[in-house]
């Protein structure tokens, strides 16, 4: 719906003024009266009209005087007058000119021209103000570091801003003819997640965001776009909204990772000093041979606890999880790390099957970032059996020269169709429709997803077909020979 043009109509005969009032009442303006120039000046400010009708011979302020005084205001500068007047020679029609009238209507007017005049300028204003618009609008999203891109019906990129020309390497005009998936595989953008992006370009139905991943690298931390679809109000394709999220990201990564490696690395030894305590309140016999175990394992506790600290420590000062070529994760040490893990989550069933030919083999992964991803697989594996005791297995199978696959089973229990993919959404906990509500703020398998899509790597997560319960293949990189 239009908003209504504001006509102004300045004279100081009442008569005059209603004259006017009946004929433009008629063509739906928004009317306006002032009787004097000071009265045409303060109406002016409060309605900022489309159009000021401006008699000439009034008393006090005459009518070039008010026209001078709005050509001089910052606001009123631009609006358009129209000065009645009933004396018609040159020397009138000068100084209206020179007081910045854009037009002149003899009076007694002629009430058809008047009408076609009003129209017209009213008509030339509104355009002027949304060409106006249109202007700023443009210069802003060509400075916003947020990045724009207009697609067509068959997914064309047909603008880009210069914030989406950066992320998506648009850097020269060529690439604007090219298919939008097509660059930003193109570009090493992967979609994340993959179920969000299967009916591209429509909207996403579901309520998972879409993400275009840039893996991380030794040279360059990794880049995460936020990508969504803006109404186009009808227009003949899609308007994109990118969004660089990569330091929300990477804060709620490390954030997350702290909080797990301080939970996960502190509970045991921290149990195992509890002997200490037991000395104290049974005042037991330090010399007896149940004193000498307790003071055992209590020390040996105390060691483990200064080493996990120290690990802490260094975590913290790197601030890195992913790849990095002093601290890759060999896959020969990947059977002692499941053993450590069980131990620590008192799990008692975990079978580990690695293929030969990986054996010798590193992933350009972390052996933190791995030891988070399984700590929380094998954690939620728990967690969700209906007795807390799991049967686990691990495959580690080579998937082409470049990925292994890594592969989590688990014999609890299954996940409706529906909510499988919802897995991956930060906050969301299906498994409160199951076994109730459960401490936690659902962030565990979407961080787990982020630390793979930064790698380069993929998830997916589907039920057991012979059995209850769930399994999560893991996509990750190797470290190239």
């Amino acid at each position: 719906m239009h908003k209504k043009s504001c006509l102004l109509i300045v004279d100081d005969d009442e008569q005059g003024r209603e004259a006017l009032r009946i004929l433009l009442a008629r063509e739906d303006y928004q009317l306006a009266f002032a009787a004097n120039g000071e009265e045409a000046l303060q109406l002016a400010a409060e309605l900022m009209p489309d159009l000021i009708l401006l008699d000439v011979m009034m008393p006090g302020m005459n009518g070039f005087e008010v026209c001078q005084h709005l050509r001089v205001h910052s606001q009123l500068a631009e609006v358009p007058i129209i000065m009645l007047t009933a004396i018609t020679d040159r020397k009138t029609r000068l100084s209206g000119i020179e007081a910045g009238a854009d037009d002149f209507i003899t009076k007694p007017f002629d009430k058809v021209e008047l009408l076609a005049r009003v129209r017209t300028i009213t008509r030339l204003n509104r355009y002027r103000h949304l060409l106006a618009e249109r202007t700023r609008f443009e210069w802003s999203v060509e400075q916003s570091e947020d990045g724009y891109l207009l697609l067509d019906q068959n997914d064309v990129i047909q603008y880009a801003n210069s914030g989406a020309r950066f992320y998506l390497g648009l850097l020269n005009e060529n690439a604007l003819s090219e298919k939008f998936l097509k660059h930003i595989e193109k570009e090493n953008l992967r979609c994340e997640p993959i179920a969000a992006w299967k009916n591209w370009p429509k909207s996403n139905v579901g309520s998972m965001p879409r993400y275009l991943v840039r893996p991380e690298s030794n040279q360059h931390p990794s880049l995460w776009l936020q990508v969504d679809l803006l109404d186009s109000h009808g227009s003949r394709g899609q308007l994109v909204h990118l969004r660089d999220i990569s330091e929300q990201m990477n804060l709620q990564r490390q954030m997350w990772t702290f909080q797990t490696l301080v939970s996960h690395k502190l509970r045991a030894p921290l149990n195992g000093l509890v002997g200490l305590q037991i000395l104290e309140h049974t005042k037991m016999d330090l010399a007896s041979k149940q004193a000498n175990s307790l003071i055992k394992i209590a020390r040996e506790s105390a060691k483990r606890l200064q080493d996990q600290i120290l690990d802490i420590l260094r975590y913290v000062d790197s601030s890195q999880l992913l790849f990095q070529r002093d601290n890759v994760f060999n896959l020969f040490n990947l059977s002692s790390l499941i053993n450590e893990i069980k131990k620590d989550l008192e799990i008692e069933t975990v079978s580990v099957s690695i293929a030969n030919t990986l054996v010798d083999k590193s992933l350009a992964f972390s052996a933190q970032g791995l030891e988070l991803v399984l700590r929380e697989l094998f954690t939620n594996a728990k967690k969700f059996h209906p007795q807390h005791s799991p049967a686990i297995n691990v495959s580690v199978t080579l998937q082409n020269h470049k990925t292994l696959l890594l592969s989590v089973s688990d014999n609890g229990q299954s996940l409706p169709p529906q909510e499988i993919a919802k897995v991956w959404t930060s906050y969301y906990q299906s498994e409160k429709y199951f076994t109730g509500e459960v401490k936690g703020m659902g962030l565990g398998l979407p961080m787990v997803s982020r630390l793979v899509w930064s790698s380069g790597g993929s998830c997916r997560l589907y039920n057991c077909e012979d059995q209850p319960g769930i399994t999560i293949e893991i996509t990750l990189p190797l470290l190239e020979d």
